[in-house]
């Protein structure tokens, strides 16, 4: 069954393995990820919603120190040590949080909370980059380009089966912390499948050791922003970022308004959450290929700032019209909790199922001995340095006496027009890059020609020698030489 499933999406037969357990990997994954995301942020904002700003602040620091040292600890030991040292910290966090808020003293239970929210974000951080880390070491280019769309689609089904199961499960799992023992067993599971996807198979540039010191050097954080090109992805993913927290907070801030009640929370949480892994699935499987194949990478960077921009204007007309208020005017609070959580639900869909995937293309031009760890310091260190100034923007407006949602929303319509400026410059760069990458490539051609006629001559030389073992060594390198040389032309 499994098999035939493999079998329809063109996968060849050598690779249905490491895609069966690739698709394995990304399933539990995808039930802590979700599970995980619903649990904490149901438990923090029902009890310690009143400290949204400070979380936002400490889940940005803390994502920077976990990604830095991810990173770090990239060019020093084994990528596949890495991964498994990472699910194993990952797995006894989650047990030691849960312990803690049932058998530990009562008064941890407000500082377990407040970390399980913060560790949300950089957790889910460490997994994405452990997981295209192992993909991007597992596949070469070729089968990468073929099966890149949808490989994580285990993933998204463990998301949507694990979220929309939550409600269901009420009268048997009352208490919501109870869903960790969830997520600490779907991550023994991804340890399990580590050691079985290692001993199968190798891992390409698994070691730093393989790299020259050269590389190493000028893979170095201090080294990589130099390079214009790296400062502008690094743009574009800090406004997308800043963008999808100060979206997040609006939301979390009025959702925690909306529902008082612990468990109508989380069970609003995991219908919210489940919807937006199934929107990903669809879009990911019926519409993102059209799209980038019919209108290109720069009109598709564009689709989401133009919704989000949509939507965060009809909240602030709505809000500024009819109020946003919940006991003042609560008409008006309905409908700018709405437009509100459309924007968040587009923003997070979109983001995830169409941006990033494209985001990852533009790694491309850049050398491929430096590509993974460029692309890790980026979507993992910059990533979470964007969320700290989101988080830093966040506190110092909770600060200002007058200062309320509907004034992020108008931060985020400004963020939206530099959305269009960073994406056409990034564009820019994109060709620029692409177009030195071609450049080179002639160089390096001429190189190989010259070297060609170099060698030739030399071994032409060597037939007239005297000695007769030379010369017929000399001929016969010469006639596969040429044989190949004709070939290529």
């Amino acid at each position: 069954m499994a098999n035939r499933f493999i079998g329809s999406l063109a996968v060849k037969s050598v690779e249905q393995r490491q895609v069966i357990l690739m698709l394995a990997f990304g399933f539990f994954m995808g039930v802590f990820i979700a599970t995980y995301q619903v649990t904490a942020d149901s438990l923090f904002l029902n009890k310690l919603g009143q400290h949204l700003d400070k979380a936002f602040l400490v889940a940005g620091a803390l994502g920077i120190v976990t990604t830095y040292l991810f990173s770090t600890f990239q060019n020093w030991i084994k990528f596949s040590t890495l991964v498994m040292g990472s699910v194993a910290l990952i797995f006894a966090f989650t047990i030691g949080v849960y312990w803690s808020l049932h058998s530990g003293h009562p008064e941890w239970e407000d500082i377990m909370m407040f970390t399980m929210y913060c560790m949300s974000g950089p957790i889910t951080a460490v997994l994405l980059l452990s997981y295209w880390g192992i993909f991007g070491r597992l596949f070469n280019f070729r089968q990468s380009k073929r099966i890149i769309g949808w490989i994580d689609t285990g993933q998204l089904i463990a998301a949507i089966v694990a979220t929309f199961s939550i409600p269901f499960t009420a009268a048997l799992v009352p208490d919501t912390s109870s869903y960790l023992l969830v997520c600490a067993s779907s991550m023994l599971i991804m340890f399990v499948l580590l050691i079985v996807i290692y001993s199968m198979f190798n891992l390409s540039k698994n070691n730093p050791r393989e790299f020259s010191s050269a590389v190493r050097k000028g893979s170095r954080i201090v080294k990589i922003f130099r390079d214009p090109y790296i400062l502008l992805l690094s743009s574009f993913l800090l406004v997308s970022m800043v963008v999808f927290v100060l979206n997040q907070y609006t939301f979390q801030e009025l959702v925690k308004q909306q529902y008082s009640d612990q468990r109508e929370l989380t069970n609003f949480y995991a219908f919210f959450t489940g919807a937006v892994y199934g929107l990903s699935l669809i879009m990911q499987t019926f519409v993102n290929n059209k799209i980038i194949s019919n209108y290109g990478l720069r009109i598709t960077l564009f689709i989401l700032p133009i919704v989000v921009g949509f939507f965060a204007l009809a909240s602030v007309v709505a809000g500024g019209i009819f109020g946003f208020d919940k006991i003042a005017s609560p008409t008006g609070f309905i409908y700018f909790f709405l437009f509100i959580s459309l924007s968040r639900l587009f923003n997070w869909t979109i983001r995830d199922s169409l941006e990033n995937p494209v985001f990852k293309l533009f790694f491309i031009p850049l050398d491929s001995s430096m590509r993974f760890s460029i692309q890790s310091r980026v979507e993992g260190l910059v990533n979470e340095s964007a969320r700290f100034v989101a988080g830093l923007l966040i506190f110092g407006f909770a600060l200002v006496p007058w200062f309320s949602v509907i004034h992020i929303m108008v931060i985020v319509l400004v963020l939206v027009a530099l959305y269009f400026v960073v994406v056409n410059r990034l564009y820019g760069g994109y060709r620029s890059k692409i177009r030195q990458k071609l450049e080179s490539s002639d160089l390096q051609q001429d190189k190989l020609e010259k070297g060609f006629k170099v060698v030739t001559s030399k071994l032409e030389s060597m037939l007239s020698i005297p000695s007769a073992s030379k010369a017929v060594f000399s001929f016969k390198l010469l006639e596969k030489l040429m044989r190949r040389f004709c070939l290529r032309a």
